[in-house]
């Protein structure tokens, strides 16, 4: 398991044009707050209030929300003007035409916001910088003779990415609006129903640095926007305790979902560190098999192989052919870092070999699995085991990892290397007692 770090990353990242890197919408931005910091005026250049807010329409399938008017602030009363009714909308303020007696207030439509009762001050995600922003001002421009939302200025969540960027011009602050995943309250118009594309490209620590940076609101709403899979293994790059905290403050059958969705090992690591009546309540929800799986990691302390070890097993009978192993495999892929060998079993379930994976890659596909099984006898431990022990197992065998086997031959797990500098590094100087489950 590693911390999530909020480090920046070098990888390229697929993106669509962009129209704030356009030189026309460039020059003609407008910000939303010099806008509201400018009178409003008809025609004839006679003052119609202030603008208050600016309307647009959005779902979210739409990279540049249209504006649809604008809501005017006059005496003590606010007035709706639709675009139709706007002359000029730019950088030097607002002209609409006469208000007509019957010009009445805002009514929200379907799909229509307010920039700034439903977007400023909130946290939003640029899924191309990979950071949390709070949105400060946002910024209009004409495309194609109609007004779209463009872009977005925003605080960046990071005290130490505030530092790097103070000093910076507003237009180097900057992200385009197709590039921002944004929340809203539950039922608001905001709160997309989809999450943006760029959110499923991330790899797992970078979901996690996100999560971390987000409010509890925010983050509540992506973890359930998300493929749970994909939320799982952004947890599993975090620290037990940050994760208790997630997972405390989501629904309790998400919280479920997701402590389903992760590996084992991981999962009982964030299970032993929450009151048991929460681990309880999350073990009551997911599946059966799940549950027993878990129950039995947590059936040992944590300084036992039995406590740490992985269930993720692939295994193989020495009957099969090498091409059936590899569609195993295949089926697995979601676990390929906790597998490193594939355990070949006898008809009764017991463990005969351990075949490495480049074993397996060199062989043909007609390969019997009896073939590759040779003299070498298989690096096993029993679950008991203390975590010295299984340093001393993997030395003495230079292996990469080992495999927990049960009284009766069958194996229950594999510890891997990663699974012994994790128990040393935040479980081997503190010990815990078995829970002791009925």
């Amino acid at each position: 398991m590693s911390t999530a770090s909020g480090g920046t990353n070098s990888r390229p990242r697929k993106r669509g044009r962009r129209l704030l890197a356009t030189r026309a919408v460039q020059a003609s931005l407008v910000s939303l707050s010099k806008l509201r910091s400018v009178a409003a005026t008809n025609e004839t250049g006679r003052g119609a209030g202030r603008v208050a807010d600016v309307v647009v329409r959005w779902n979210g399938s739409d990279p540049y929300p249209l504006v649809t008017g604008v809501v005017l602030q006059i005496g003590d009363r606010q007035v709706f003007q639709p675009v139709a009714s706007i002359v000029r909308l730019d950088a030097g303020g607002v002209v609409v035409r006469d208000l007509g007696l019957d010009a009445g207030g805002f009514v929200r439509r379907e799909g229509e916001l307010r920039l700034v009762s439903d977007f400023l001050g909130r946290q939003l995600v640029d899924v191309d910088g990979v950071k949390v922003l709070r949105a400060e001002d946002l910024f209009l421009a004409p495309v194609l003779g109609r007004i779209r939302l463009v872009a977005v200025a925003g605080e960046v969540g990071h005290w130490w990415a505030r530092i790097f960027a103070h000093g910076r011009t507003g237009r180097e602050r900057l992200v385009d609006w197709s590039a921002v995943h944004p929340f809203g309250e539950p039922g608001s118009e905001l709160r997309l129903q989809v999450p943006h594309e760029g959110l499923r490209r991330l790899h797992p620590g970078e979901l996690a640095d996100l999560l971390e940076e987000l409010d509890q609101p925010a983050r509540d709403e992506l973890t359930t926007a998300l493929d749970r899979g994909a939320v799982a293994d952004a947890l599993e790059e975090m620290e037990p305790e940050r994760i208790e905290d997630i997972l405390r403050d989501a629904p309790p059958q998400r919280a479920a979902e997701l402590v389903a969705a992760m590996e084992p090992d991981e999962a009982v690591d964030v299970l032993r560190d929450m009151e048991r009546a929460e681990a309880d309540a999350i073990l009551a929800r997911v599946p059966p098999e799940v549950a027993r799986q878990l129950t039995q990691l947590l059936g040992y302390p944590e300084t036992m192989a039995g406590g740490f070890m992985t269930t993720t097993l692939a295994r193989a009978l020495a009957t099969e052919a090498v091409g059936e192993v590899r569609q195993h495999l295949a089926e697995l892929k979601d676990h390929r870092a906790d597998i490193d060998s594939v355990a070949v079993l006898d008809e009764a379930g017991r463990l005969i070999a351990d075949i490495p994976l480049f074993d397996l890659l060199a062989a043909t596909d007609d390969t019997p699995v009896s073939d590759l099984l040779g003299d070498t006898t298989p690096v096993t431990i029993h679950p008991e085991a203390f975590l010295d022990e299984v340093v001393d197992r993997l030395t003495e065998a230079r292996a990469s990892s080992v495999v927990v086997v049960g009284p009766d031959g069958r194996p229950m797990g594999r510890v891997l290397a990663d699974d012994v500098i994790d128990a040393l590094k935040e479980g081997g100087l503190r010990l815990k007692l078995p829970w002791l489950f009925h």
